[in-house]
């Protein structure tokens, strides 16, 4: 029940967003979410839509809950030492972004460069930064569906730079998998990063 609420909860804040954007000149992209890993298989089709205004982004990604036991698990890390198959598991969307993507070492092709990666790289190169959109636990089977709105100068989880450029910049949506819910991490098991690109489901939306 309490996923079923989010779940319409996250919609109704979709439509409400959009509604309002629309009115402010918003700019609706949607492109498919596939995983695992870049290039991986078609998960949901036009699963992943993105709306864009002058002052903000926001983000809404939908796709069949990962099955226990059924998919990649990331290794463990500084923030969550220990990832186990189990329900319900815990799912994070992350938004990298990157402002001026014609700037990135292959000009709108941008690559996010992992933790502790020295400049100069596609963050330093094209004023790109993280941000943690959506966490929450589920089931397996029925929709995954995350929610989460960002808005211009909000603070980043990591990177050089704010999001400024909501028109023109190159965003890439991440669903990252945690494993079984971990009562003790909670609430940070919700808003930590873990894994990398072969574990994460992704869709990329190219400036428009």
């Amino acid at each position: 029940m309490k996923t079923r609420i989010t779940c319409l909860l996250g919609t109704f804040l979709l439509i409400l967003i959009s509604t309002q954007g629309f009115a402010q000149g918003s700019v609706k992209q949607t492109v498919n979410v596939n995983g695992q890993g870049i290039g991986g298989p078609l998960v949901s089709q036009n699963g992943a839509k993105l709306i864009r205004t002058k002052n903000g982004i926001t983000v809404a990604v939908s796709m069949p809950t990962p099955m226990p036991f059924n998919y990649l698990y990331p290794p463990g890390n500084i923030f969550q030492p220990t990832v186990m198959a189990g329900s319900p598991e815990v799912f994070t969307g992350w938004i990298f972004f990157f402002n001026n993507p014609d700037d990135c070492l292959m000009p709108n092709a941008c690559v996010p460069p992992p933790p502790g990666t020295a400049p100069p790289n596609d963050f330093t190169r094209a004023q790109g930064g993280v941000y943690n959109f959506a966490g929450h636990a589920a089931s397996g089977g029925g929709s995954l569906n995350m929610v989460g709105h960002i808005s211009v100068g909000e603070g980043v989880f990591a990177g050089p730079s704010t999001l400024q450029n909501t028109y023109g910049a190159e965003i890439h949506v991440a669903i990252a998998p945690h494993g079984t819910l971990q009562p003790a991490l909670l609430p940070a098991q919700f808003n930590t990063p873990i894994g990398s690109p072969p574990f994460w489901w992704l869709a990329l939306f190219l400036a428009p």
